[in-house]
């Protein structure tokens, strides 16, 4: 789909989705929101094409941009604009400061290990909770939950920003 913009993308999605780890630009905020709204779009027109249709649909953060795709709010069109521009937005914000990290403990175990500049960004489970703030912090956040927690999934995300924190408070396309 090619997009009818005043300022459209100047890369392509199937080879930005192509390229290399070394030369991708996936952690970049204006390459993933159109392409995490590709992917999600691809899904949804899959599922729909096996008979596969929802009843309700919700979403989280760049998700919601895909559930309203989903109920048929809007377009497939409108919504690669919608995740472009928000792209474009959290783009602004990318200071390089903030990091977010995936924990395999529950809401109540992580707060205890929470310091100032840290918080629970969401809970997408039970069992794991994203971490989101300074990056600095964050990182002495998560040594400590490993050395009280030996074998906890852990892993970095891969962002510069901190999404849904107070450092970068940004958080939904639709709200």
């Amino acid at each position: 789909m090619i997009l009818e913009m005043e300022d459209p993308p100047s890369w392509n999605l199937k080879e930005e989705l192509l390229k290399p780890a070394e030369t991708s630009n996936v952690e970049k905020p204006e390459y993933i929101q159109p392409l995490l709204a590709a992917i999600q779009i691809a899904l949804v027109n899959l599922l729909a094409a096996l008979g596969v249709v929802p009843d309700a649909v919700i979403g989280f953060s760049s998700g919601e941009i895909a559930a309203a795709y989903a109920s048929r709010a809007i377009t497939a069109k409108e919504a690669m604009i919608a995740a472009y521009y928000r792209g474009q937005v959290v783009k602004q914000l990318d200071d390089s400061k903030g990091g977010m990290a995936a924990v395999g403990l529950d809401n109540d175990q992580v707060l205890p290990f929470l310091k100032p500049g840290i918080m629970v960004g969401c809970q997408p489970c039970p069992r794991v909770v994203v971490l989101s703030g300074d990056k600095n912090v964050l990182d002495v956040v998560c040594e400590d939950i490993k050395k009280a927690n030996s074998g906890v999934y852990y892993r970095k995300l891969s962002s510069s920003i901190a999404y849904h924190s107070r450092k970068h408070p940004y958080p939904s396309a639709m709200s």
